[in-house]
């Protein structure tokens, strides 16, 4: 029935719908927020789309009843469904913690990180401004901590409870990138991972060395535009437990951990960073030098250039008079580097032994069974050989 002819028949008000435009439906599904009361108000108007009388064609085909009975059903279901056809979706994180989802009953899962808010959080803050003659990327990782220390780090106390805990974690992390139900998962057990340290022992163990050495973790990971990817972030996490050990390197990843890539760029482009000076320096040669043991240099300093230097070994009276005998140090705990590549150049490595002390150990004596190809930030690297002649090896630092 034409739209006119209904009009001239009627003397009411009411609306009437084009049954050739809506039926039938195939566009996109799109989600709209409504509170519960507009949903069951809209739930009610929807009513009399099931009456012949609301439709009316342009073409004169006729009006199909359980049709327009059978869409009107689908949008009262609509109603009371969640968003978009997700109701059924399972998440789950997986032992790396990474997400995951299923859409047929926890059969089955797949990796989900476009709904992962620590990879995609609910917005970006903007990259700050670039201003000459300052160190953004420094900048920018004093501010992380600086925020870290201020809202998490002052706000512990000792007899915090574990649900006081966790709403200041949950309302921390609410602010850097957002919420959803799954990640509200996450937040249950890393409270529950912190609480378990002993809040008092995790207070004692954030020192004022321990903020300085994650200051250098984020700048030395922070990608140019002061973001984190994935891969960026995923370092963050590790040096932060390889460098800073103990309690505090355990609490301090917890955190880097429910903040993930997205989080940390958020905290990071926060402009809450006073100190453009504050982090490590770069990592030059002109940092390391060969180490003075009771007035003897252990090495000879043979060759350097702008990030590498290279020794030959000595006889030290202190190391049982072998002639394999190497340290290089900076001399001071917080002034650290990676060392990328450690190259022999001849002589009798027999039996090497490598020491090497992390950023914020001890300058001696040096950790034993660390790999010095890993990355690791260190202020001690050590070499001892059983050989019979001396070697020279080529440190390049990064």
């Amino acid at each position: 029935m034409q739209e006119r002819l209904i009009n001239e028949r009627r003397d009411w008000k009411a609306q009437v719908f084009p049954y050739d435009y809506y039926l039938p439906d195939d566009s996109p599904e799109c989600q709209y927020c409504l509170t519960d009361k507009q949903a069951e108000l809209l739930r009610g108007l929807v009513e009399p789309l099931g009456w012949r009388t609301r439709w009316w064609s342009a073409t004169d085909v006729a009006i199909d009843i359980p049709l327009i009975e059978e869409y009107r059903a689908d949008l009262v279901r609509r109603l009371m469904m969640g968003c978009c056809g997700d109701e059924d979706l399972i998440y789950t994180y997986d032992e790396d913690g990474n997400l995951e989802v299923s859409d047929d009953g926890g059969v089955t899962y797949t990796p989900a990180p476009q709904a992962d808010i620590r990879i995609n959080p609910k917005v970006v803050f903007p990259q700050p401004p670039t201003e000459e003659g300052v160190d953004e990327l420094c900048l920018a990782a004093d501010g992380m901590v600086n925020l870290i220390r201020e809202q998490i780090g002052d706000q512990l106390t000792d007899d915090m409870s574990r649900y006081t805990l966790g709403q200041l974690i949950s309302d921390w992390t609410n602010t850097m990138i957002g919420t959803s139900n799954p990640f509200q998962a996450l937040v249950t057990i890393v409270t529950n991972q912190i609480f378990a340290l002993l809040i008092s022992a995790v207070r004692a163990a954030l020192t004022e060395e321990v903020y300085a050495l994650l200051r250098c973790i984020f700048s030395a990971n922070m990608l140019a535009d002061i973001s984190f990817d994935v891969a960026a972030a995923d370092n963050v996490r590790t040096d932060t437990t390889s460098q800073i050990s103990g309690i505090a390197g355990v609490f301090l990843e917890h955190l880097e951990y429910l903040l993930g890539s997205g989080g940390l760029t958020n905290l990071a482009r926060s402009m809450a960073g006073i100190d453009d000076s504050a982090c490590c320096p770069e990592c030059s040669a002109d940092l390391w030098g060969v180490w003075n043991l009771d007035g003897v240099d252990v090495g000879l300093e043979i060759a350097r250039g702008s990030n590498w230097i290279t020794v030959q070994s000595v006889t030290h009276p202190d190391f049982g008079g072998s002639i394999g005998q190497i340290v290089i140090t900076t001399g001071d705990s917080a002034v650290c580097c990676s060392l990328s590549a450690a190259v022999e150049i001849g002589g009798d490595m027999t039996d090497v032994n490598l020491r090497q002390a992390v950023c914020g150990a001890a300058i001696w004596p040096a950790a034993t069974g660390i790999d010095f190809v890993d990355d690791s930030m260190c202020t001690v690297y050590a070499f001892k050989t059983t050989g019979t002649a001396p070697f020279q090896i080529k440190f390049t630092f990064s």
